[in-house]
């Protein structure tokens, strides 16, 4: 009887694990663009009446394989959301604001790939007015270029939400979702542990 409840209860934190992984993912709007030798894709944000979004915007980026490139630039232009703005974050690159919804970053360094991503390339805040309306929306046409490289370009929507209503993203979603993980692994080894250690592991 005990253990059929540890095998319930483990299975019950296996399943809750699954879901929070699932759900605190990022939401990809552009899809993915592949290519050779970069890949880029662009995630949605949300962000706060009044507020400033708890993740900066900006493009993912990988290599097909260990890669240099010189020149690198990000545009970015926003279109819809009434009151809502880009702007500069104050990180790396040089960053020129010719209007509240476009942004053009460039990188004076080179930027080399050994075969990581690289997440929220030359990034830009986003950032909302407090008349702002719940739940419009806008998109950001986001552009990577480099010399000798073909443009990339995707799309990144931005949801206005309320003060009080923010989802869970960036740093919070990974903590969630290593939560999530961690109940899986949990409930593995508790249904592991309930057959009386049928199955042997090696490091």
């Amino acid at each position: 009887m005990r253990h059929l409840y540890a095998r319930r209860l483990t299975g019950a934190l296996a399943v809750t694990g699954a879901l929070l992984a699932t759900v605190a993912g990022p939401a990809l709007a552009g899809g993915i663009h592949r290519g050779d030798p970069i890949s880029a894709a662009f995630p949605d944000i949300k962000v706060p009446v009044g507020g400033t979004a708890i993740d900066l915007l900006g493009p993912n980026l990988w290599s097909t394989g260990p890669t240099k490139l010189t020149g690198a630039k990000v545009t970015y232009d926003l279109t819809g959301a009434a009151g809502v703005r880009l702007v500069p974050s104050g990180g790396r690159g040089d960053c020129v604001r010719p209007s509240p919804t476009r942004v053009v970053c460039s990188d004076p360094r080179e930027l080399s790939f050994e075969g990581e991503t690289i997440e929220g390339y030359l990034p830009v805040l986003v950032k909302a007015a407090g008349t702002a309306r719940r739940g419009d929306t806008g998109t950001v046409t986001i552009t990577f270029s480099a010399q000798g490289l073909a443009p990339i370009t995707g799309t990144s929507e931005v949801r206005v939400v309320a003060g009080s209503g923010l989802a869970v993203t960036g740093p919070m979603a990974g903590l969630i979702g290593g939560l999530g993980l961690l109940s899986l692994g949990a409930g593995a080894v508790g249904v592991l542990a309930a057959r009386r250690r049928r199955t042997r592991f090696v490091a």
